[in-house]
């Protein structure tokens, strides 16, 4: 057995962070991102947001890049 090379142990089942707790992995992606979601899409099609529109669309945004992320560190090996 190479020990070097294989974990044999049982692993702690992945529980992710809190979405108010999280932080993204790639901070750079992120802030494109939203400043896409927020600036870009709205001037693309002619519209001015209102303050509470934009903070709707930065929480929805926010919460729907979590979930994104947080699925993506699902280890599914776990579940067999």
């Amino acid at each position: 057995m190479h020990y070097e090379f294989e974990d044999h142990r049982n692993k702690q089942p992945y529980e992710p962070p809190r979405w108010l707790d999280w932080t993204p992995e790639r901070p750079i992606k992120y802030l494109l991102i939203i400043c896409f979601f927020i600036l870009g899409i709205p001037f693309l099609f002619g519209y001015v947001l209102s303050p509470f529109g934009t903070l709707w669309q930065l929480i929805v945004i926010d919460y729907w890049l979590y979930l994104k992320e947080q699925a993506r560190n699902i280890d599914l090996d776990q579940y067999k």
